[in-house]
């Protein structure tokens, strides 16, 4: 999944073909551009998965492993919902 956006509480806005996602709390500090991809659950009740990512800004030669929390996956119309219920109007 691509990074395409930057949401609140330092979360990020992923998106590939099959729909969008946003993760957070991860230790590496991502852009837009870069990519991600979820590999395995590792903890069940924070869904927190590993995930590799590839850097734009090394052109994606090279990935590294970090740990990040999956607060959404769905579509984009499921996203709106999503943030309309999460965010204080």
């Amino acid at each position: 999944m691509d990074v395409i956006g930057y949401m609140h509480h330092s979360d990020l806005l992923l998106e590939d073909e099959q729909g969008v996602a946003i993760i957070g709390g991860g230790n590496y500090v991502l852009s837009i551009g870069d990519k991600v991809t979820l590999r395995q659950k590792v903890d069940e009740f924070s869904q927190r998965y590993l995930v590799d990512i590839s850097f734009a800004s090394n052109q994606h030669q090279t990935t590294c492993q970090d740990e990040w929390c999956l607060r959404f996956t769905g579509d984009r119309a499921e996203l709106q919902q999503y943030l309309s219920a999460t965010t204080v109007h």
